[in-house]
């Protein structure tokens, strides 16, 4: 790794913790949008300043070139995954990083080629509204024979998402490259049952149909599920709008995945799609009291599921690179801009919710084995397991279907984005946040039980 140096570095010869405390606080207003008096030492990363991919990038590159270190990927997966985490202990980790010198940045803000349009299949999510009655009625998956890949795709009624049969399996998972971080150690082998996984991820077309068709809500389960409500500065970002007529997508958003979309409304709308009990979206067990008096007839989520329809880690990784266990989807060859969305993100650029670099979910891009789209690349997406970093180490890691039911406060999210790096996009890559978190690069999947089928 190359290192620059800065001959006009304003910093003393020997650092002071209070001096680099205040820095760090600095850089923290800077960067995130805050006013001095808004933010504190004990403010935490997460939960009071609702830092994403999108910021922690521009944050890790300011930091580095401020007091010239290097936040290895181990150290900025850490913030990710650290819970709490505070600005105070930020400050600590950049002090005991001292003299590690800058690194390059290239892969992380590479020249940018223009991006040509990706061949796409045909849109086939719903909007508007579902009613309770064809909610209930029919069967939940129309079949809708083989994709180009030669494996069975089904239609699903609530949402019209194309859905394929992934096949049961003794799969790789994992890595024991030289380069992979300690909790992608070690590859092993996981036998799965066959499951059900949508073909792209849910878009803002769809999730606006989820909102219309639960019915009301109170803004506090609504504000667990997205980032609807004014308050928070990424809320501008949110790319659905209500009406007299209900949710629908702002204009050029409407085959852009949803993001800004917690754990929480990821697991209520994957419930709701699989005609579940979308009230159990916490999967803790319990109804919020905000909805007891919600009136739904369908059956609590499966227990034997972690009580979420969303996709194991385990079924996510193995979607993603099949059995054989690719370096990417496609097989063994280095990334490039044709093949997925990585690395669109220029330091300091400004977006919007119209026009954030995303691909549109049915474009052909991080095409997996199966023929699933986005498995690299594009959103990062919600996983149904705690994220534990010794997982692949524990015992649990080999059991069939393996999951961990493990409460750790902290979700799992694979699949890397259109922020970072292709690093972050191989499928054995492993990150988490906490459930309530939002970003503007991650979105998310469903999963089904083959059973529903019949």
């Amino acid at each position: 790794m190359t290192t620059e140096t800065n001959p006009s570095l304003r910093f003393p010869a020997q650092w002071e913790p209070e001096y680099v405390e205040t820095r760090v606080l600095e850089i923290t207003c800077d960067c995130f949008g805050y006013r001095p008096e808004e933010v504190s030492l004990e403010s935490r990363l997460g939960e009071d300043i609702g830092g994403d991919s999108l910021d922690m990038m521009d944050f890790i590159y300011r930091l580095e070139w401020e007091f010239q270190i290097t936040v290895s990927d181990q150290i900025a997966q850490e913030w990710f995954t650290r819970q709490p985490l505070s600005i105070r202990n930020i400050a600590a980790m950049v002090w005991h990083l001292q003299r590690t010198g800058r690194p390059d940045r290239g892969n992380w803000d590479p020249p940018q080629p223009v991006l040509t349009k990706a061949e796409a299949v045909p849109f086939t999510q719903l909007g508007g509204r579902l009613s309770r009655r064809d909610w209930h009625e029919g069967r939940l998956y129309e079949p809708l024979g083989r994709n180009r890949e030669g494996h069975p795709q089904y239609r699903r009624r609530t949402d019209g998402m194309r859905c394929i049969a992934v096949p049961e399996g003794e799969v790789q998972l994992g890595s024991d490259e030289a380069d992979a971080l300690p909790d992608q150690q070690p590859s092993h082998r996981v036998t799965l049952q066959p499951f059900l996984l949508d073909a792209e991820p849910v878009s803002c077309t769809a999730f606006a149909r989820f909102l219309n068709s639960v019915g009301r809500i109170s803004s506090a389960v609504l504000g667990e599920w997205c980032l609807s409500e004014r308050g928070d500065r990424r809320s501008s970002y949110f790319p659905l709008k209500k009406g007299w007529l209900g949710w629908k997508p702002l204009p050029e958003t409407e085959r852009q995945p949803i993001i800004l979309v917690s754990w929480y409304g990821a697991n209520a709308y994957s419930l709701w799609a699989n005609r579940r009990d979308w009230r159990y979206y916490r999967s803790d067990g319990m109804i919020p009291d905000e909805l007891r008096k919600t009136a739904v007839t369908a059956e609590p989520p499966p227990p034997e599921w972690l009580e979420s329809f969303l996709p194991s880690e385990a079924q996510w990784e193995y979607a993603a690179r099949g059995p054989e266990g690719r370096r990417y989807p496609w097989g063994e060859e280095e990334p490039v801009a044709e093949r997925l969305r990585v690395a669109r993100h220029v330091a300091g650029a400004a977006y919007t919710a119209e026009t954030l670099p995303a691909a549109g979910v049915s474009e052909r891009l991080g095409m997996s084995p199966f023929g699933l789209h986005h498995m690299a690349g594009n959103v990062w997406q919600w996983c149904r397991d705690w994220y534990r970093p010794d997982f692949y180490r524990r015992p649990e890691a080999v059991s069939p279907d393996a999951q961990n039911a493990e409460a750790t406060g902290v979700r799992s999210e694979r699949g890397g984005s259109w922020v970072g790096p292709a690093e972050l996009a191989r499928p054995t890559y492993r990150r988490g946040r906490p459930p309530q978190s939002f970003g503007r690069c991650l979105g998310f999947r469903c999963a089904g039980r083959m059973g529903n089928l019949s």
